[in-house]
């Protein structure tokens, strides 16, 4: 017992300094304007949405189909079924698995704008708002908002 009780000040020494920037990190998340969004607050613009529609249309239709209701073993990107798979995950994991996987046959052809470019269409597609401002191509910034099927 005596033993664990002279070790407090040591602990206390090398704690006591790293405590206040962890603090700090974490007061920094979550007081920021980015930490806690979600695709409800207008997180990508109609232009973006547009571009998306055509590189879409060029890129993933022939699979997702024109409706993006899915084909064969290309699962829909509207609607229930999409929505319930990607429903409180970050926007960063779908691009992430849009940039690595697709298109099938050519995988990684497409570029991080383009990927962006086209979630912003299906974020249009599944009836989320748009805004003024581009959906980011940044990783860091697309980490930082879910996609929630309800407004929160």
């Amino acid at each position: 017992m005596r033993r664990s009780l002279r070790a407090w000040p040591i602990v206390a020494f090398v704690a006591l300094p790293v405590l206040p920037g962890l603090l700090s990190n974490s007061e920094t998340r979550f007081t920021s304007g980015e930490a806690g969004r979600t695709v409800w607050d207008s997180v990508y613009s109609a232009a973006q949405a547009a571009r998306g529609d055509t590189a879409y249309v060029k890129s993933c239709a022939r699979c997702h189909g024109a409706s993006l209701g899915g084909a064969d073993q290309s699962p829909p990107l509207a609607g229930a079924s999409f929505l319930g798979n990607w429903n409180a995950l970050p926007l960063s994991e779908l691009h992430s698995r849009i940039k690595t996987t697709m298109p099938s046959d050519s995988i990684g052809v497409l570029d991080g704008k383009l990927v962006t470019d086209v979630i912003a269409y299906l974020l249009k597609a599944n009836g989320f708002p748009e805004g003024a401002r581009e959906l980011s191509t940044n990783t860091d910034s697309l980490a930082e908002i879910e996609l929630r099927t309800r407004r929160p």
